[in-house]
């Protein structure tokens, strides 16, 4: 696998691992919502890198933009549930 490509994808993972358990400790749900607002852009900003970047083979490709379409997945996700859960009135 390409050695900046690995840079890159822990450049973004490790924050948006992070805040993961930011969610999970913040007391308000506007807290919630600002780290998600937060990490759903990191996310996309992932995938942007990575489906813009030229040079890189199929295989490479594909598993840097799975891995942050797998990121951007939970976080759109969880971005979602916030936003139902602050201004619907739902659960936690």
């Amino acid at each position: 696998m390409n050695d900046s490509l690995i840079a890159t994808c822990q450049l973004f993972l490790i924050p948006l691992t992070i805040l993961f358990a930011a969610v999970g400790v913040a007391n308000s749900r506007f807290v919630k919502l600002l780290v998600c607002v937060l990490a759903t852009a990191l996310a996309g900003l992932w995938l942007y890198r990575i489906w813009l970047w030229s040079g890189l083979s199929v295989i490479d490709r594909r598993t840097g933009l799975g891995i942050a379409g797998g990121f951007a997945l939970c976080w759109a996700l969880t971005l979602l549930h916030q936003i139902k859960s602050s201004f619907g009135g739902g659960q936690r």
